[in-house]
Protein backbone atom coordinates (compact mmCIF):
# COMPACT_ATOMS: atom_id res chain seq x y z
CA UNK A 1 0.00 0.00 0.00
CA UNK A 2 2.87 2.06 1.12
CA UNK A 3 4.57 1.86 -2.59
CA UNK A 4 0.84 2.41 -4.39
CA UNK A 5 0.42 5.77 -2.36
CA UNK A 6 4.88 6.78 -3.35
CA UNK A 7 3.75 5.72 -7.06
CA UNK A 8 0.95 8.30 -6.72
CA UNK A 9 2.29 11.40 -5.39
CA UNK A 10 5.77 10.42 -8.03
CA UNK A 11 3.07 10.45 -11.12
CA UNK A 12 1.70 13.67 -9.44
CA UNK A 13 4.57 15.78 -8.91
CA UNK A 14 5.50 14.50 -12.73
CA UNK A 15 2.50 16.24 -13.94
CA UNK A 16 1.85 18.86 -12.06
CA UNK A 17 5.95 20.08 -13.29
CA UNK A 18 4.74 19.01 -16.90
CA UNK A 19 1.79 21.34 -16.29
CA UNK A 20 3.99 24.13 -14.86
CA UNK A 21 6.36 24.03 -17.70
CA UNK A 22 3.67 24.18 -20.35
CA UNK A 23 1.29 26.69 -18.78
CA UNK A 24 3.86 29.38 -17.46
CA UNK A 25 3.58 32.54 -19.23
CA UNK A 26 6.34 33.22 -21.80
CA UNK A 27 9.12 35.66 -20.18
CA UNK A 28 8.03 38.00 -23.36
CA UNK A 29 4.99 38.49 -21.87
CA UNK A 30 6.05 39.35 -18.45
CA UNK A 31 8.64 42.02 -19.27
CA UNK A 32 9.11 44.68 -21.10
CA UNK A 33 11.01 44.07 -24.56
CA UNK A 34 12.48 45.57 -27.26
CA UNK A 35 11.02 47.17 -30.69
CA UNK A 36 12.91 47.97 -33.60
CA UNK A 37 11.06 50.11 -36.59
CA UNK A 38 12.66 51.17 -40.21
CA UNK A 39 10.70 54.15 -41.03
CA UNK A 40 10.52 55.83 -44.19
CA UNK A 41 8.95 59.51 -45.19
CA UNK A 42 8.69 60.34 -48.84
CA UNK A 43 6.21 62.91 -50.08
CA UNK A 44 5.17 63.56 -46.72
CA UNK A 45 4.17 60.33 -45.69
CA UNK A 46 5.40 57.73 -43.37
CA UNK A 47 5.81 53.89 -43.90
CA UNK A 48 4.37 51.95 -42.12
CA UNK A 49 2.17 55.14 -41.07
CA UNK A 50 1.46 53.11 -37.06
CA UNK A 51 3.86 52.13 -34.83
CA UNK A 52 2.32 50.15 -32.26
CA UNK A 53 4.18 48.97 -28.96
CA UNK A 54 3.42 48.12 -25.40
CA UNK A 55 3.80 50.23 -22.47
CA UNK A 56 7.37 50.10 -21.23
CA UNK A 57 8.91 48.66 -24.18
CA UNK A 58 12.44 50.29 -25.28
CA UNK A 59 11.61 51.46 -28.54
CA UNK A 60 14.14 52.12 -31.62
CA UNK A 61 13.34 54.18 -34.73
CA UNK A 62 15.92 54.47 -37.63
CA UNK A 63 13.85 57.45 -40.10
CA UNK A 64 14.90 58.10 -43.63
CA UNK A 65 13.23 60.55 -45.12
CA UNK A 66 13.72 62.02 -49.21
CA UNK A 67 13.52 65.71 -47.75
CA UNK A 68 14.20 67.93 -44.70
CA UNK A 69 12.10 67.02 -41.81
CA UNK A 70 11.32 67.74 -38.01
CA UNK A 71 9.68 64.73 -37.14
CA UNK A 72 7.88 65.75 -33.48
CA UNK A 73 6.10 62.66 -31.45
CA UNK A 74 3.37 64.34 -29.38
CA UNK A 75 2.86 63.71 -25.95
CA UNK A 76 6.64 62.01 -25.58
CA UNK A 77 7.58 65.59 -27.01
CA UNK A 78 10.63 63.85 -29.10
CA UNK A 79 11.69 65.92 -32.22
CA UNK A 80 14.47 64.98 -34.13
CA UNK A 81 15.85 66.64 -37.64
CA UNK A 82 16.48 64.40 -40.46
CA UNK A 83 17.93 65.68 -43.54
CA UNK A 84 17.75 63.99 -47.18
CA UNK A 85 20.17 60.92 -47.55
CA UNK A 86 21.30 61.10 -43.96
CA UNK A 87 18.61 58.42 -41.51
CA UNK A 88 18.74 58.46 -38.12
CA UNK A 89 18.01 56.85 -35.10
CA UNK A 90 16.76 57.32 -31.48
CA UNK A 91 15.34 55.33 -29.16
CA UNK A 92 12.63 56.21 -26.04
CA UNK A 93 10.98 54.16 -23.64
CA UNK A 94 7.02 54.12 -24.16
CA UNK A 95 5.64 54.67 -20.68
CA UNK A 96 2.55 56.85 -21.98
CA UNK A 97 -0.06 55.08 -23.21
CA UNK A 98 -2.28 56.34 -25.50
CA UNK A 99 -2.49 57.30 -29.75
CA UNK A 100 0.33 59.86 -30.40
CA UNK A 101 0.26 61.98 -33.77
CA UNK A 102 3.92 62.04 -35.72
CA UNK A 103 4.03 65.52 -37.26
CA UNK A 104 6.73 67.62 -39.41
CA UNK A 105 7.20 70.32 -36.59
CA UNK A 106 7.63 72.65 -39.02
CA UNK A 107 4.66 72.33 -41.73
CA UNK A 108 2.48 70.68 -39.05
CA UNK A 109 1.57 67.67 -41.17
CA UNK A 110 0.72 64.39 -39.58
CA UNK A 111 2.69 61.92 -40.89
CA UNK A 112 1.73 58.64 -38.39
CA UNK A 113 1.08 57.35 -34.79
CA UNK A 114 2.48 56.02 -32.32
CA UNK A 115 -0.05 53.40 -30.49
CA UNK A 116 1.29 52.79 -27.09
CA UNK A 117 -1.12 49.74 -25.57
CA UNK A 118 -1.25 49.20 -21.91
CA UNK A 119 0.31 45.87 -20.81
Amino acid sequence: MAVRISVLALISVLILGGMFVILRPDSEETSPGKRSFDLEIQDGNMKPEVISVHEDERVTLRVASDSPVEMHIHGYDLEREIEPDKPIEFSFRADITGRFPIEDHDTEEELGFLVVRPR
